[in-house]
């Protein structure tokens, strides 16, 4: 049903080749592609099958690099579809228990090139973000941060962790986090002790950074942290050092043991920079099958991602990539915000799939910090398609997006004098009396009940979706609006 456009000569990735044709004058491009897409439908309605799988067979024909996050158990099966449909089951990579596939995340970031590689603060951030990468697990909404004493004393913490390996020369991974952590001095007195001195790993790492560091800056800083270790930590209350401590390893503790640790806190052989050359990463750690570790594979690469093409220069590397996640709701973090409003400058296309709108506010949480969180996220995507809903706040939402227009209502009355019986006696009948006017009224274009009555596919439908289609990006030309009706066909 929609054409997919040509490429120019020599330009590979033109920003004007169109992906999807609405119509013979409205295209969607790879351009507009880089403002966002969200897809919103009961279940049922379609979303995936319809609007979902065209934009992403798209992409993937034009050649896009991506990485897909998987909420449900049949997501690896649909993605090989599509990249069987589109010629690129070559490039689809599969990251799984099962799979080859290695991705230290911390040790990446401490490698890469660039000016902001191996810097300590980046690699702490990375670190006080990974329970946001299983939100949706917890009851708690956004908007209620910890005591800021333990939040800073956390960061802290992890800072000089980090910066200990590195400068030992040793692997930074989350077991190696946990061993100097847990051999850190419990006191004062031991932390002069030969005894402990000789088993600690944490002292071991010291006396070997002490060899290797000679820049006088780095060795300031291993001063520091010698210091932070020795003294500072080891001079805390039992009680303030053991909730600093397991504030720290329960954060952690996921990724210490297991296939996580298997996957991600050892070597590495793939990449988020895989993506810019083409490759389609598929995290396939579903979290309707994996729960909360589906959650942190899913939200690890996901955030690596997101820090590693924001900082790729795309003149060099222009190919365009796409985030793909369905279900949204359960990859939401705090940190989309930012990302989806500086995105586009990095050639990057999102697309989120979910039902309805306070999938998204029950994550954020329902305050005004989530809320305006939510609004963020959805007011950066430029397309958003709304498919079948019985959910009265997003169909309320949709029609106050699509806003009003002056309209015409014509309305007409009749009526008679009340009954007289002389004059029925004497057979005068009573004579009507009518009126009509037009008022002018400030009425939404589409109303939220259009939205209940969208076909949603299936034999009873002829395979066809329907969808209301809103832009941002200026009107459809055939129509002068900012939406239209669409049609999808599932096969």
């Amino acid at each position: 049903m929609f054409g997919i456009g040509r490429r120019r000569a020599g330009q590979p990735w033109d920003p004007e080749r169109p992906l999807v044709q609405w119509s013979r004058r409205a295209a969607w491009t790879i351009r507009d592609s880089f403002n966002g897409t969200l897809i919103l439908g009961q279940t049922g309605s379609g979303k995936t099958s319809g609007s979902g799988r065209t934009i992403a067979e798209a992409m993937l024909r034009a050649g896009y690099g991506a990485l897909i996050l998987t909420a449900k158990p049949g997501e690896r099966t649909l993605w090989e579809n599509y990249c069987r449909n589109t010629g690129r089951s070559a490039d689809l990579l599969v990251f799984g228990p099962e799979e080859p596939w290695r991705f230290n995340f911390l040790d990446f970031e401490m490698r890469r090139g660039g000016p902001g590689a191996g810097l300590i603060e980046n690699i702490a951030q990375f670190l006080q973000l990974l329970p946001e990468m299983v939100k949706h697990e917890r009851d708690e909404g956004g908007g209620h941060p910890d005591d800021p004493y333990w939040e800073t004393t956390k960061v802290q913490l992890s800072r000089n962790l980090v910066d200990l390996l590195g400068m030992a020369g040793q692997e930074v991974s989350v077991p190696n986090l946990y061993k100097l952590l847990v051999s850190a001095p419990l006191s004062l007195q031991e932390a002069n002790s030969q005894q402990w001195q000789q088993y600690s790993f944490l002292y071991q790492c010291l006396v070997e950074a002490d060899q290797k560091v000679m820049d006088s800056d780095k060795r300031e800083d291993l001063k520091v942290v010698r210091d932070f270790f020795l003294e500072e930590y080891a001079g805390l209350s039992d009680k303030t050092r053991s909730i600093i401590k397991s504030t720290f390893t329960s954060s952690i503790d996921v990724l210490n043991r297991g296939i996580l640790r298997k996957l991600f806190c050892g070597g590495t052989n793939v990449t988020p920079q895989a993506i810019e050359a083409g490759k389609i990463i598929l995290v396939d750690f579903p979290i309707k099958e994996f729960g909360s570790i589906g959650g942190f594979a899913n939200g690890l690469w996901k955030y690596a991602f997101q820090k590693s093409i924001e900082r790729r220069n795309t003149q060099e590397r222009p190919r365009p990539v796409f985030l793909w996640a369905d279900e949204a709701q359960f990859f939401v973090t705090n940190h989309d915000m930012d990302f989806h409003s500086t995105c586009r400058s990095s050639a990057v296309a999102t697309v989120l799939l979910s039902q309805n709108l306070s999938n998204f506010y029950a994550v954020l949480g329902g305050d005004k910090t989530g809320e305006a969180q939510v609004d963020s996220i959805f007011g950066n995507c430029g397309l958003k398609i709304f498919h079948a809903n019985g959910d009265p706040k997003t169909n309320h939402w949709a029609s106050e997006l699509i806003g009003k227009t002056r309209q015409f209502l014509v309305h007409a009355n009749q009526s008679y004098q009340p009954s007289d019986m002389f004059g029925d006696l004497l057979g005068l009948s009573q004579t009507a009396q009518t009126s009509s006017g037009v008022n002018e009224v400030l009425e939404y274009e589409v109303q939220p009940s259009a939205f209940t009555r969208l076909r949603n596919g299936g034999p009873r439908n002829r395979f066809e979706v329907d969808a209301i289609v809103f832009t941002t990006d200026g009107v459809f030309p055939d129509n002068g609006r900012t939406w239209r009706l669409a049609t999808f066909k599932q096969r």
